[in-house]
């Protein structure tokens, strides 16, 4: 009777061992899931971060193609008004000059 409850108590005590273990792989079996989603979603972030990095990017560069245009622009009407002055300037003198013969 003695060995059978031993062997009962030895019998026990293993399942709990085994039922113990289950419950510990299965936590870690969770933690995996948690781990993978989690990685998941941050892989999915950094790839919409590249993105609107590349979005801004190229919107930056045709910003500074239009400001690179823009002063272009300007140096060209600049030396138009001044040699516009410079006609008026010589048109003046030749009325100031008339008025005066």
């Amino acid at each position: 009777m003695l060995a059978v409850c031993l062997s009962l108590g030895s019998a026990v005590a293993r399942a709990k061992d085994v039922s113990a273990q289950q419950a510990g792989v299965e936590y870690a079996r969770q933690q995996v899931e948690k781990a993978d989603a989690q990685l998941k979603s941050d892989l999915n972030e950094v790839d919409e971060a590249e993105k609107l990095l590349e979005q801004r990017r190229k919107a930056f560069e045709q910003q500074s193609k239009r400001l690179a245009d823009d002063r272009k622009k300007a140096a060209l009407s600049k030396k138009s008004l001044q040699e516009a002055n410079v006609k008026h300037a010589k048109a003046q003198a030749i009325l100031d000059q008339a008025w005066k013969e």
